[in-house]
């Protein structure tokens, strides 16, 4: 198996991974999750992992792919997608005029 597939692999386990959990700790708290957004949310996760891998010799001097690396950005890869949302979002006049 190709090393890049491997990656594509592991990256999307660690997505799973965090989906698992997520649903886990939801039914121990009896909080009930909606489909629709988590697989949307899923979905992004997913789509991040695809384009780190793709792009992992352009992200390799702040960020290695590796076997471990590309499960911990599956896991992590909402909170990836989350940060570049709040980045890309506009200012509200109370936070440009602070």
């Amino acid at each position: 198996m190709s090393e890049i597939l491997e990656l594509y692999l592991f990256g999307l386990g660690g997505v799973i991974l965090h989906l698992l959990t997520k649903l886990y700790n939801a039914k121990k708290r009896g909080v009930k999750l909606d489909a629709g957004l988590e697989l949307i949310s899923t979905g992004i996760s997913a789509l991040i992992v695809l384009l780190f891998v793709f792009a992992k010799d352009d992200v390799e001097p702040f960020y290695i792919l590796n076997t471990f690396t590309s499960i911990l950005l599956g896991y992590s890869a909402q909170s990836v997608a989350r940060q570049l949302f709040k980045m890309a979002m506009p200012k509200s006049e109370e936070q440009i005029n602070f």
